[in-house]
């Protein structure tokens, strides 16, 4: 699997669609809310396979990524036709259903 990278904002932006808190995210999402925390605040951030310095493991991610799912929010890989408009293609963005 590739190194997904996403911006912090993008994950506030998300928890905030789904009208969470920081605290209710990371119990959906079965992390510690240091986790959200330091994810939301930490600007542009990798995933990685296994755990690594400056990076979130593949693992944790798509924990927190499942959690919003479940309540109607999923993060997506931004393209020409959807996100912000930017041609960066491993970028994520929140989108509602």
């Amino acid at each position: 699997m590739a190194t997904n990278v996403f911006d912090g904002r993008q994950l506030t932006a998300a928890r905030a669609l789904a009208e969470l808190t920081v605290i209710e995210l990371a119990q959906a999402a079965g992390v510690t809310t240091r986790t959200i925390n330091r994810l939301e605040i930490g600007g542009v951030t990798q995933t990685a396979p296994k755990k690594r310095h400056g990076h979130v493991s593949h693992y944790v991610w798509n924990k927190i990524v499942e959690a919003l799912a479940r309540l109607g929010v999923e993060l997506v890989l931004e393209g020409e036709d959807y996100g912000s408009g930017r041609a960066q293609p491993t970028r994520l963005t929140p989108r509602i259903h």
